[in-house]
């Protein structure tokens, strides 16, 4: 969990803060999540007392995602008429240059209703500053574009954060040829700007958690699988703080989307001593 030093890299520019708060304390399987420690977090880092609770139950045994998505829609929600756009920003996820994305947003058409910002994959932690990334088949950077970043608070969502209708603004990175969402044709209702350098990609720390985090995401999770999470988790991951180097298609279910893994050294800024 990235909680603290997300939240603080971005919490200045904010004018409103809602914190989708579930009830009990479990996940979208019904899964414990540690929510008391995440609130506390948020409650040390909000030193203007912005944030607000949004209490709700979201599980969805036979459909975690559409819990996922349910979640964020009542933050939304929560923000319709109060502001112009939404960061949508998960604990686990860092935005190096959040001044850049925010200037990005000027002059957008008063149509857009999202704009999607690219994040890299970090798999597995192996010192304080040391972990082994999603890559190509070369051991080149691989991004991923899962959905809108920053969202109109009137959208409607599907499928976790992505608008479900409206005109969305992609931002590629530059040369990126190879991530799936960019081999193929732009949609209808999609603008893609090319030029972020790699360095600017939300860094997403999905698995570079210990094992009992890890553990705990296979289970409750939006993609949870059962009986499935937990073979990949042993067969897969866990290993693969020794074995990444000829670890090979690694995406516990799409075929072929993350070739193979690279090292790489996470800038000490965009950590601190909790992490």
């Amino acid at each position: 969990m990235w909680l603290r030093s997300s939240l603080r890299r971005y919490y200045e520019l904010l004018d409103d803060l809602v914190v989708v708060v579930p009830v009990p304390a479990t996940g979208w399987t019904g899964r414990p999540l540690p929510v008391d420690q995440c609130l506390d977090i948020i409650s040390e880092v909000d030193v203007r007392g912005i944030a607000r609770r949004v209490d709700g139950h979201w599980e969805d045994l036979d459909q975690p995602m559409r819990a996922d998505t349910a979640q964020r829609q009542a933050g939304l929600d929560a923000l319709r008429g109060r502001v112009d756009w939404v960061l949508q920003i998960d604990n686990d996820e860092v935005v190096p240059d959040p001044g850049f994305l925010v200037d990005s947003l000027q002059a957008v058409a008063d149509d857009v209703v999202g704009i999607e910002w690219p994040l890299r994959v970090l798999y597995r932690r192996l010192s304080d500053r040391t972990f082994v990334a999603v890559s190509g088949a070369a051991g080149e950077p691989v991004v991923e574009y899962p959905g809108s970043t920053v969202v109109r608070p009137n959208a409607t969502l599907v499928d976790a954060r992505r608008p479900g209708e409206g005109k969305i603004i992609r931002h590629v990175v530059k040369g990126d040829k190879q991530s799936l969402q960019i081999a193929r044709p732009p949609g209808p209702e999609e603008l893609r700007v090319e030029g972020l350098a790699v360095e600017q990609v939300i860094l997403h720390n999905s698995w570079g958690r210990t094992p009992a985090q890890i553990m705990q995401k296979t289970r409750s999770w939006g993609h949870a699988s059962g009986a499935r999470g937990l073979v990949y988790f042993a067969t897969r991951w866990w290993p693969s703080r020794w074995t990444w180097r000829w670890q090979r298609n690694l995406h516990p279910f799409a075929d072929g989307l993350w070739p193979r893994l690279a090292k790489v050294s996470v800038p000490a800024e965009l950590l601190d001593a909790h992490d």
